[in-house]
């Protein structure tokens, strides 16, 4: 008989592994929230915290306990926990604005989608096909035509048609234009920067496993994807972060958009206004907080209302994190788009998310959670805050516009010397020693976008 031994070894590991807290995952979700939604969320968790209370007064310093408080806080050493203004949360009300100088815009699916394909660098052939596209897609915010008859409708190539699918594809909302709510949900779930792998798992159950999901037999599903209930329930907590219907939010029965931020013009300068609108005054009630020190207070209490203090001031915190966020996000946007917001689209400057990264300090996935979905109201109307953002061309002084080469091209075309007009290799000699550098199929394509005839026609015409 043979003898068989059996060796334990300990063995010492070093790896980094990022942990989403659930109270981490509630800052993200707080932070990318528009403002109707986080209200109530907000509303929500009043409800169920008794920890939280709404203050009468709005002003800072008048908190006469504020002292007192943080001194009962700090005896319950959670200093990791707040810093000295994440124990209250102050909404900002501005009565001087007059939002009635503002322009009403009550944009429907089809000008939201045209606007963003109006200022997007393609040709004038991709626009015509894109215009078609967006024309088609439905309510729900789906597009189930198939390419080959759009180009056979439209007379079009299909492999423009394509182009343009993919260019509306990119457009806001996240997951327009797909053509089934498989493909709708996995575009947003990459937006969203989920695991790979975990996309792969969800895309399987989408294809395979309906029947379980709508008959709710949950452990099916994870025996026959070999995972545990934890991991299925946090693949179904993504799929229900995506809006199975993204054209729904422009339909005339949905509810209609609300600013996030309202951009008012005093003075000359820009000033951001956060819509905090229906927001109260909240605070730790520091009755709890003083409970907390009675030693005679037994176990289970003491958890639940540590559990309750905790979240308290984590909901605070991510409040006032969300606040200063979007705040410092929008004015840089202002400042930079500042030409834009004055004297209108054709003056828009190239800006990335990495632009506005940089300027801020914040990370570009957190530049990304503050301007999706959200809204900003202005002089020209209710802007969603990507249109902010669009791509340029290269330059001497950095990038230009399309937009700005646009103004430039027309400007050269109305002053041109009527007997001897400018052709598109003359625009781009002069544009180049502009520090400007483009091709000449960009500027016969920029040309031809604004309805502009080419050399000889115009030389024609002007006899």
């Amino acid at each position: 008989m043979q003898n068989t031994k059996m060796g334990l070894t300990l063995e010492n590991k070093l790896s980094q592994k990022l942990m989403i807290t659930p109270q981490m995952k509630q800052s993200l979700n707080l932070l990318q929230m528009p403002v109707v939604e986080l209200l109530h969320e907000v509303n929500s968790i009043l409800e169920d915290n008794p920890v939280i209370e709404e203050m009468e007064s709005k002003q800072e310093e008048e908190y006469s306990e504020k002292d007192e408080f943080l001194e009962d806080l700090k005896k319950v050493e959670w200093d990791d926990y707040f810093q000295n203004d994440e124990w209250y949360y102050l909404p900002r009300y501005d009565e001087e604005v007059n939002f009635e100088k503002f322009v009403s815009s009550n944009e429907n699916l089809y000008e939201h989608l045209l606007f963003q394909l109006t200022i997007s660098d393609v040709s004038e052939e991709v626009k015509r096909a894109g215009e078609y596209i967006i024309g088609n897609i439905t309510e729900n915010g789906y597009f189930t035509l198939d390419p080959a008859a759009v180009a056979d409708e439209t007379n079009i190539d299909v492999d423009v048609v394509n182009e343009a699918l993919k260019v509306v594809r990119e457009f806001d909302p996240t997951g327009i234009a797909q053509p089934n709510l498989k493909d709708c949900i996995l575009k947003q779930l990459h937006s969203f920067g989920v695991n790979p792998n975990d996309i792969d798992v969800i895309s399987e159950i989408l294809d395979n496993f309906e029947k379980e999901i709508i008959m709710g037999d949950f452990k099916q599903v994870a025996e026959s994807l070999a995972i545990d209930m934890e991991g299925l329930e946090k693949l179904f907590g993504y799929i229900k972060m995506t809006d199975p219907k993204p054209g729904l939010k422009f339909s005339s029965a949905a509810r209609y958009v609300v600013p996030d931020v309202y951009i008012v013009e005093r003075d000359g300068f820009f000033d951001v206004i956060l819509n905090e609108e229906g927001f109260s005054p909240m605070k730790l009630n520091s009755y709890y907080v003083k409970l907390l020190k009675d030693s005679s207070l037994d176990t289970n209490t003491r958890e639940y209302v540590e559990e309750k203090v905790k979240n308290a001031l984590w909901l605070l915190k991510s409040l006032n994190q969300r606040k200063k966020a979007i705040q410092r996000v929008v004015e840089e946007i202002v400042k930079i788009q500042h030409d834009f917001l004055k004297k209108g689209k054709e003056f828009l400057k190239p800006l990335k998310l990495k632009d506005i990264a940089e300027a801020t300090g914040l990370h570009e996935s957190t530049v990304s959670r503050v301007t999706s979905g959200k809204y900003a109201m202005c002089a020209h109307g209710v802007l969603e805050l990507r249109s902010f953002f669009i791509k340029g061309i290269e330059s001497e002084n950095g990038e230009v516009s399309t937009m700005s080469i646009k103004v430039q091209i027309r400007e050269l075309i109305e002053n041109e010397p009527k007997e001897k007009p400018y052709s598109d290799q003359k625009i781009v000699e002069i544009l180049t020693k502009k520090g400007i550098k483009i091709a000449r199929r960009t500027v016969a394509k920029y040309r031809e976008s604004m309805n502009i005839p080419a050399r000889s026609e115009r030389k024609r015409n002007r006899r």
